[in-house]
């Protein structure tokens, strides 16, 4: 009787691996998005939908961890992965709307090259998350997380290029302040993939 009214154990290595992926098909769409800037509108309700597919797994995951009693990590780092995965998603989707929405004329290299690093670290977090599950695997991982931490540094350098060359060259007040809002929420994208890296980081630390 007991057995029936405890909760089962849940997966929640599973539930990280469902977000990171789609993480990595909204980072895909967005870098699609800059390069195919005609499609503008269908691409972003794409990541839309995405979006909203990454806050079911969130919400599932959130839900089971109040209910079960034994759990594979700490609560806490349960919570800050899925949480800040969830992120990850919700400024790609901030991002992409703020392109297809702004009327931008096109896309500068500069959007571009930030949404290839961030296909890139949302593909480290990805192979991260799937290796987190087993200690034999903490080395890659601990790689995979050194490989985000070197795509937010990349990010940074392209947001300072990129605010440079808009604050020099370009005139138009307006198109300043867009261009400015899109490349400071495309370099925020890999701030959230270092926070994951780094409470990955975290569990590492706390089980090796």
């Amino acid at each position: 009787m007991l057995r029936r009214l405890i909760p089962h154990e849940f997966d929640f290595f599973e539930c990280f691996e469902k977000a990171a992926n789609e993480a990595v098909i909204a980072a895909k769409l967005l870098l699609k998005m800059t390069e195919n800037y005609g499609d503008a509108d269908p691409i972003a309700r794409e990541i839309e939908a995405v979006e909203h597919r990454c806050d079911d797994v969130t919400h599932e995951a959130m839900d089971r961890l109040n209910k079960v009693f034994i759990t594979p990590i700490d609560r806490e780092d349960i919570h800050a992965i899925i949480i800040r995965m969830d992120d990850v998603v919700d400024l790609i989707h901030a991002s992409s709307s703020r392109m297809a929405f702004l009327h931008i004329e096109k896309p500068t290299p500069h959007s571009i090259n930030m949404a290839k690093q961030i296909v890139r670290g949302c593909e480290k977090m990805a192979e991260a998350v799937k290796g987190i599950r087993s200690t034999k695997n903490y080395e890659q991982v601990t790689k995979d997380c050194i490989a985000i931490h070197e795509v937010e540094n990349s990010a940074d350098d392209l947001l300072h290029q990129a605010l440079a060359e808009l604050f020099t060259n370009v005139k138009d007040p307006i198109t300043v302040i867009k261009w400015k809002d899109i490349y400071e929420s495309l370099e925020s994208v890999t701030d959230r993939l270092e926070a994951v890296a780094n409470a990955l980081h975290g569990v590492i630390v706390k089980m090796s």
